[in-house]
């Protein structure tokens, strides 16, 4: 599964699928894509840096046939190729059971929220939110701007959210369903302080080969004060919709 490793970007460019999901047991699944980290850049040698029908078209081409796929990780900073069997007979969606979205991969780590100090018994504790090494990186809707994260929160507040949180501890990422509450006892609606900017991006990591990232599963968030030297500390809430299309290969 995973093999060569580079800082160029075969045939150049900074855009690919990026891989926000990955259904368990599909083929993108045993290929080993990495949700919200990998981006596909090109498969069966054609470089994927227009957002077009290309993807799906190879693949229904290949169906139940292995194919070279070449993916940048954003985390590792580096390409991979690894090999994918597109199929109708796994029993999930979709050919990989992947959800994807064409975008940059150019700054791909820097929205990201830094879960800082978490309060006993708030709703960022109760969700299994863990101080310093969580990480937010995604949602159900896209988060593209500092304020994304906190606006969603805001429209949640009593509600249950899903957020993918990478843990740098265990370096894999999991889903956790949080719930907002004013009400909680303490301070802000998640009970937890968040750090956003240069100061708080994911730490980038060297990959070994044969090393695999799992994706496990369940809560988290809260809001932003001023920023300080690169990033903005919160306590508080706010957020966003959606930018993007997804869609399901």
């Amino acid at each position: 599964m995973g093999a060569s490793q580079s800082t160029e970007i075969p045939g150049g460019g900074t855009e690919g699928y990026h891989v926000l999901r990955v259904q368990e047991n599909s083929p993108g699944y045993q290929a080993g894509l990495e949700p919200f980290f990998d981006f596909i850049i090109s498969i069966c040698d054609s470089r994927l840096n227009k957002d077009n029908d290309l993807l799906k078209e190879l693949l229904k081409m290949n169906v139940e046939r292995p194919v070279k796929m070449q993916l940048y990780n954003s985390k590792t900073l580096a390409v991979r190729e690894t090999t994918v069997t597109p199929s109708t007979m796994w029993g999930g969606q979709g050919l990989l059971g992947v959800s994807i979205r064409f975008c940059s991969f150019e700054g791909a780590n820097e929205n990201v929220w830094h879960v800082l100090e978490v309060e006993p018994n708030s709703p960022a504790g109760l969700a299994g939110l863990r101080a310093h090494a969580d990480y937010i990186i995604g949602a159900d809707s896209a988060m593209n701007e500092s304020d994304d994260l906190f606006s969603l929160i805001e429209t949640h507040e009593g509600k249950e959210l899903k957020l993918y949180v990478y843990n740098t501890d265990a370096d894999n990422c999991r889903e956790v369903v949080i719930t907002p509450n004013c009400n909680w006892g303490g301070e802000g609606s998640l009970g937890c302080g968040i750090g956003f900017g240069y100061l708080h991006r994911i730490p980038t990591t060297q990959i070994v080969e044969g090393e695999k990232i799992g994706f496990l599963a369940q809560t988290y968030s809260e809001p932003a004060l001023p920023t300080k030297d690169g990033f903005t500390e919160v306590t508080k809430h706010c957020i966003q919709q959606t930018k993007h299309y997804l869609d399901v290969i």
